[in-house]
């Protein structure tokens, strides 16, 4: 326990666990109650004035406008730029976007997800192109098929 302690201020992981099990602590909670559900959740929101992990402490590695610039503007040589790009361009075509994929909804059939398990693809110079010639998602998914 001592070791984590020591880095509870660097590492992400430990950072989130001490505020989950202390919270679990503090409220007497079973490991199911859905109120860690809401604290697991609530640890990631990046508003400063929700952000657990900054009320606790957790170091950062980047300054916060540079945290602001990249909400908006997410770096081109990543997967990143593909999703940053999906949820501007089909804002209304998008279900969900997280780390490693992009669900869309295009109103006919089910729900298509676009997989993106490596972080290195889906750069501005991979597909830039194929979402400049999309106009909808539907253009997109259908190019992304072939």
């Amino acid at each position: 326990r001592d070791d984590l302690d020591a880095v509870a201020d660097r590492v992400d992981w430990v950072a989130k666990y001490r505020v989950v099990q202390g919270f679990r602590d503090r409220h007497d909670l079973s490991a199911t109650d859905s109120k860690l559900r809401a604290i697991d959740l609530q640890y990631h929101d990046l508003r400063p004035e929700r952000s657990l992990a900054q009320r606790v402490g957790l170091r950062t590695l980047f300054e916060s406008a540079a945290v602001r610039e990249a909400v908006h503007n997410p770096p081109t040589t990543t997967r990143a730029y593909f999703r940053g790009q999906c949820v501007a361009r089909y804002p209304d075509e998008i279900i969900s976007a997280n780390w490693d994929s992009v669900v869309f909804d295009v109103g006919e059939g089910p729900l298509q997800r676009v997989p993106m398990l490596d972080p290195l693809r889906g750069t501005q110079s991979l597909t830039q192109e194929l979402l400049e010639t999309s106009a909808t998602a539907a253009d997109l998914l259908a190019a992304l098929d072939r």
